[in-house]
């Protein structure tokens, strides 16, 4: 099974959308509702099982919302991030609330520029489906966590149904042309197998805002979307086959649209040496 398609650009191509894309975003994540979301990073600390002397790495930290949320538990937490700009405003969101010990990296996730075994938690969320290689990611995730650690992994994820996963991915594409694939659960599961890791917990739920269902017009605002773009997907959505909108639990009413991404978490285990 391949997971890297013969239509993804190369790296430096992925890497120079994403931070275009997120460069001029940043702020907006600080204040997405989702992103914040209490419950949801509940779900990545609980994954975790942070202890007081941990170290964590938080992969793709975009505005810092995981990195904080598992400050409060450990040692001390380094946002690492492919965007200047989305760093800075983690550095900013992390001094806000007091919290001394986030420290902020600058790199991409395919090459992680740290020593093997250097943290007890990996973590990624809302993230791997803008990586490049996720093969090489989740190698190199695999690589930095020391025996017995954890690696922590919350994304989008495409429904097993082919049709409906085609679907979905082209209108992630069409709203954020830095997006490369939503994976399946299925798919997760066998890319962290793969790497020597061992899956010990899963749950799939949606990714929402405040427990409700995402607002169309703040998702594509929130990545400044062509509206020629946005009118196509709005007749995507509005034209959805029952499958797609149970998939994605459209709703519409009158103008308003309001839907939700499923999501899969994955906590995963390196076995320790022997």
């Amino acid at each position: 099974m391949t997971h890297r398609h013969s239509d993804t650009p190369p790296h430096d191509t992925v890497h120079r959308r994403v931070q275009s894309q997120f460069g001029s975003a940043a702020h907006a994540y600080t204040v997405s509702v989702g992103h914040g979301d209490p419950g949801l990073l509940q779900v990545v600390v609980d994954l975790a099982q942070p202890r007081p002397g941990d170290e964590v790495l938080d992969i793709a930290t975009g505005a810092g919302h995981t990195a904080m949320a598992l400050a409060p538990h450990v040692r001390r937490v380094t946002a690492y991030d492919i965007t200047p700009e989305m760093l800075e405003e983690t550095a900013r969101n992390a001094a806000a609330r007091g919290l001394a010990n986030v420290v902020t990296r600058l790199g991409a996730a395919e090459k992680l520029p740290f020593e093997d075994a250097s943290f007890d938690i990996v973590t990624v969320r809302q993230a791997p489906h803008h990586f490049s290689d996720i093969r090489a990611a989740l190698a190199e995730m695999a690589r930095v966590v020391r025996p017995g650690g954890r690696v922590v992994i919350v994304d989008s994820r495409a429904p097993e149904d082919p049709e409906l996963d085609r679907t979905f991915n082209h209108i992630e594409k069409l709203r954020d042309p830095s997006h490369v694939r939503d994976y399946k659960a299925s798919e997760w599961r066998s890319l962290v197998t793969e790497t020597g890791l061992q899956v010990v917990a899963e749950r799939q739920d949606d990714y929402t805002e405040n427990g409700k269902g995402m607002d169309f017009d703040e998702w594509t605002r929130r990545m400044n979307t062509p509206r020629e773009v946005v009118q196509e997907l709005q007749g995507i959505f509005r034209g959805a086959t029952p499958a797609l909108r149970e998939a994605l639990r459209i709703e519409i009413d009158q103008e308003q649209i309001r839907f939700c991404v499923p999501q899969v978490a994955l906590a995963a285990v390196k076995p320790l040496a022997r």
